[in-house]
């Protein structure tokens, strides 16, 4: 049987909602050190978000990235220098945002180093104006897709499973931003794009555990022997391995794209979008198991008829080891007296016979030991026991009803009438 099929049918079980303190320490440091990260050192905004120019020119010979910095000065933030294979070299400078005699400075000394005359120099401005709105626009965007995650989830679920999946969110997204920040990688339209994108990922991920989770909980009732946590680590371990499988195919490519992106020189789109799906993918899988899930649960146990629920399971619980518990010294030892006792008793009435001389001979009755104690005597006892330990009179039991007036009372064990016919040698032994 396999992995997938053992975990399904619950032969095997990994108890995540119950360690959910050490998912929720595990994660609260991983949000922490991002959120200090955003401060110090700080996100790296691109051009499109702070605004600045991009000079670029192909030059007639090969040139350094340290020969463009000393040409260009403070002025040049960025230089890269793509060579291509059968192409032929280009300069690309990011700077900030100049002035027209500052511009024009610039065109004329990369100028100079490429070989080439100024006006082969493209340029591109970009404002900062237009920078603020890219990212107001952004910003805009991720309210809609929240907003609407909450209208969707609690109508195809429930307003709980809607706050524990935006929590699942805003956890991937606050380490995203903070793998960013530590990378020291430039924010782009295109790293916007990779989060928006993660986010569709992460809830993908969560509403299929919590359609599970729905699905386990709604057959729980006041009789139930599972509780509410219970039934939602059975779903969680129930479509581990779908989650697993979906996130390693997904991350299998993004990592390729990623590895081109840092090794391939001009692929600064490929690699900004790669990194952000690359980190939100993995960091949406380990929420939807172990953030947005424990965190459900624990929410959902604070309703009354999941506190009553788990009540009953640990009453249950609690009885059922008190049934396994062995008995107590002296209750075994009162067992066994009283059967003793009442075998004596019950041979004594029926094992007396007559001999063949006319006496009455007694047969011993056998000492019956605990496992040969009748079924019916041990019952007795414990209800004897039981009733003198709680303190209150024994039941009377009831007397054997009167004898007739003129009728002999019968002995405790009367011979079978006669049939008239002689009885045969092997009952002659017997009675002797």
């Amino acid at each position: 049987m396999s992995l997938a099929s053992r975990l399904y049918h619950g032969q095997i079980s990994f108890d995540f909602v119950g360690r959910w303190r050490t998912w929720f320490l595990i994660s609260g440091l991983a949000m922490l050190i991002s959120l200090a990260a955003l401060f110090v050192p700080g996100l790296k905004f691109g051009i499109d978000f702070k605004g600045g120019g991009v000079f670029t020119v192909k030059p007639t010979h090969a040139v350094t990235q340290a020969q463009v910095s000393d040409a260009l000065g403070d002025v040049a933030k960025v230089v890269q220098i793509s060579n291509e294979p059968g192409k032929p070299q280009q300069v690309t400078v990011q700077t900030e945002s100049l002035t027209s005699a500052q511009i024009a400075t610039v065109r004329a000394n990369l100028a100079r180093v490429a070989g080439v005359q100024p006006a082969q120099v493209s340029n591109t401005v970009v404002g900062s104006k237009w920078g603020s709105t890219v990212t107001n626009k952004a910003l805009v965007a991720l309210a809609v897709f929240l907003a609407v995650i909450i209208v969707y989830v609690s109508i195809r679920f429930d307003f709980k499973m809607s706050v524990s999946a935006l929590v699942a969110l805003i956890h991937d997204l606050l380490i995203t931003a903070g793998v960013y920040a530590l990378a020291r990688f430039e924010v782009t339209p295109a790293t916007v794009i990779g989060l928006l994108t993660i986010l569709g990922y992460s809830l993908y991920d969560t509403v299929v555990v919590f359609d599970k989770v729905k699905e386990n909980t709604g057959e729980l009732s006041s009789m139930s022997r599972l509780t509410y946590s219970e039934a939602a680590n059975r779903a969680v371990n129930q479509t581990l391995v779908r989650s697993l499988n979906t996130s390693l195919t997904s991350l299998l490519p993004i990592a390729a794209l990623l590895t081109i992106g840092l090794l391939l020189p001009g692929a600064e789109t490929i690699k900004d979008l790669s990194l952000a799906l690359f980190v939100g993918v993995a960091a949406g899988t380990y929420s939807s198991v172990f953030i947005a899930t424990p965190f459900l649960a624990l929410w959902k146990e604070t309703e009354p008829r999941n506190r009553q629920l788990r009540a009953r399971v640990a009453r249950l619980a609690a009885s059922g080891a008190a049934e396994e518990a062995p008995a107590r010294p002296r209750q075994v030892a009162s067992r066994s007296r009283r059967a003793v006792e009442a075998g004596t008793d019950a041979a004594g009435a029926g094992g007396q016979r007559r001999g063949g001389d006319g006496r009455r001979r007694q047969e011993r009755a056998p000492v019956l030991e605990e496992e040969e104690t009748p079924t019916g005597l041990h019952l007795e006892a414990d209800r004897d026991e039981e009733i003198e330990e709680a303190g209150e009179p024994a039941p009377a039991r009831a007397a054997a009803p009167a004898p007739r007036q003129g009728q002999k009372p019968r002995p405790a064990q009367q011979r079978r009438k006669s049939s008239g016919r002689k009885p045969s040698s092997s009952a002659k032994r017997r009675r002797r």
